[in-house]
């Protein structure tokens, strides 16, 4: 029985990657043992505790902004290498793939002190400064974007290899072919209290929410209402203010179903026919993967801006509208009615949408990432 050791965390952008290429790994090894080296945040707990793989959080902290700061992070960084170095010795996996993120790190270093094989994913078209950091202790560096290979430095580009970004295999099942996608869709409507007549306009802004979409998506209320009899709202957001917005929109008689959390995204891209969201890695890739047209409203507290730099593929294909996110919902609600309003008024422009994200999406690269994991040679994948 084989250990694979999944090292990274805190954000669903970091797991879900991860998630899907353990259930491929399971799939073609069914008594494989996989093992979640995560954060201690909430998200990980959340998304991690229904499954059955061994969960590990580790005490390590994100790297800190200010020197007052600085003892924190040093202490839970040596608390987590020494865990980490019991995990490689205890358990002598026959793989370890980083997930990104602060608590990637001190397993791969580990891994690479111990000798077992190592790789990392690098979902987003810029690297953050972990996987910079970690690029030299890896094997193989798994991107989504061909230009992701020119951000790391010249000595590490022979080892990335662009795969796509790995979706969960349920997600890729569900829009192999128009029977599942039509299955999927139907489920939906059932699940979600959908009115299987009228398209939907999916809203969501990743595992941590978004207050500046949620709070946009309220401010359209009245602008939407021409539509209610044509268009629906499937809104996923815990925030405290979505019912409020819900209430909102159901006043103005558009039909609306809000979540706080679903763990079934599939179906919710399967009722989707619009999605409005942030520009997340993984979510870039669901979007091709389901084919649906987009409006995308990147996180703007980036540096390096990466959510735009992920949907930039999206726009360049005549898939997707970047819209900014200028922190103040008057004004992004302003951007919405000139970008989103127009594509859920005029079939041509979203049926048009919808075929070009299909032809931009990479469905295969969690299979890739499993067999590299289970010691294929890279060359024959």
């Amino acid at each position: 029985m084989s250990v694979y050791i999944f090292a990274g965390g805190g954000t669903g952008g970091h797991l879900y990657p991860g998630l899907a290429v353990a259930q491929e790994l399971v799939n073609r090894e069914p008594d494989a043992t996989i093992v979640f080296a995560c954060s201690s945040r909430d998200i990980d707990r959340q998304i991690l505790s229904p499954l059955s793989y061994v969960v590990a959080p580790q005490p390590i902290q994100p790297l800190p902004s200010s020197l007052g700061k600085l003892w924190p992070f040093v202490t839970t960084y040596l608390r987590s290498r020494s865990m980490a170095k019991r995990l490689i010795a205890d358990l002598r996996p026959a793989a370890v793939l980083g997930l990104g993120g602060f608590a990637a790190g001190p397993v791969m270093v580990q891994a690479a002190r111990a000798s077992v094989r190592r790789a990392f994913l690098n979902p987003d078209a810029v690297p953050g400064k972990a996987n910079q950091m970690l690029a030299r202790h890896a094997e193989v560096i798994f991107t989504q974007f061909e230009s992701t290979a020119e951000a790391f430095a010249s000595r590490h580009r022979d080892k990335v290899r662009c795969v796509g970004c790995p979706i969960r295999p349920a997600f890729a099942a569900a829009f192999g072919d128009e029977a599942s996608t039509a299955a999927a869709r139907d489920e939906a409507i059932r699940t979600f209290h959908l009115h299987p007549s009228r398209r939907t306009l999916l809203v969501f802004g990743g595992s941590l929410s978004s207050e500046s979409i949620s709070a946009a998506l309220g401010q359209l209320a009245d602008d939407l209402a021409p539509l209610a009899d044509r268009w629906q709202v499937l809104h996923i957001s815990h925030l405290p203010a979505a019912k409020d917005i819900e209430t909102r929109l159901r006043a103005a008689g558009m039909h609306t179903t809000t979540l706080p959390y679903c763990d079934r995204m599939e179906l919710a891209y399967g009722a989707a026919d619009v999605v409005l969201s942030r520009g997340g890695a993984g979510t870039v890739a669901e979007i091709a993967t389901a084919g649906r047209a987009s409006v995308i409203m990147p996180y703007p507290h980036h540096k390096d801006q990466q959510q735009k730099r992920n949907a930039a593929a999206l726009e360049h294909a005549s898939a997707a509208v970047i819209v900014s996110d200028t922190k103040t919902p008057t004004t992004n609600a302003a951007s919405l009615r000139e970008h989103l309003l127009p594509i859920l008024r005029d079939e041509t422009t979203l049926l048009q949408m919808q075929q070009a994200a299909t032809h931009a999406g990479k469905p295969n690269a969690a299979q890739t990432v499993a067999k590299w994991m289970l010691g294929e040679n890279l060359h024959s994948l």
